[in-house]
């Protein structure tokens, strides 16, 4: 039988940053539309394995905020870990219906090395079988070399891959490699797509 693995990115493919900007605005004392003008300027970098420290001192730059103490930077990283460590209910059904299925599946997320060491304190864990995150592997979607790591280290074929993820960039890369890319809109789409595609039943 030919293996086939369900491949996720993380951020609003499984899990939406609700009250996220609203969060780190409290804790900085500026607007959540602030915080969201000021977030992504330097994500990139922070995804390919930026220090915390580094991030965020750049993040509070850009803001005028400050200073960066070390208590502020705890709040701040574990804000935005827990932004993001909660899948949506229509998201967990369809991973928990993939684990019963028996369906291989992995996570594959630009996100900073501090996701990847919470990660193992997800309350749903244990429904991903292998988890990939940019800022461990120093390298981050949509350049091919994490596309091939995920490969080097499943040992699967780029033909074995099915792959989810919100952004076009992402998922036109995944394509150009082989695997079999889609383009997230929403839960329910994502269950279609996986029905269509045999994983799942209707």
């Amino acid at each position: 039988m030919t293996r086939r693995v369900v491949v996720f990115d993380l951020g609003m493919v499984l899990s939406s940053p609700d009250g996220l900007y609203e969060e780190l605005g409290s804790i900085l004392g500026v607007t959540p539309q602030q915080v969201l003008d000021a977030f992504w300027l330097d994500r990139h970098a922070y995804d390919e394995g930026m220090s915390d420290q580094e991030f965020w001192s750049r993040t509070l730059g850009h803001l005028g905020v400050g200073p960066l103490t070390e208590d502020l930077l705890a709040a701040l990283v574990s804000a935005d870990v827990h932004g993001w460590d909660d899948p949506r209910p229509g998201a967990r059904a369809i991973l928990a219906d993939l684990k019963a299925a028996g369906v291989e599946t992995a996570v594959l997320s630009n996100a900073p090395t501090t996701f990847a060491l919470a990660a193992p304190e997800f309350d749903w864990y244990d429904q991903i079988g292998t988890w990939f995150f940019s800022g461990t592997l120093g390298v981050a979607k949509p350049d091919q070399g994490i596309y091939a790591a995920v490969e080097s280290r499943l040992a699967a074929a780029f033909g074995e891959l099915w792959f989810i993820d919100d952004k076009q960039v992402n998922v036109d890369a995944a394509n150009e490699r082989g695997w079999h890319a889609h383009l997230w809109v929403d839960d329910d789409d994502t269950r279609a797509w996986l029905v269509a595609e045999g994983f799942l039943t209707a």
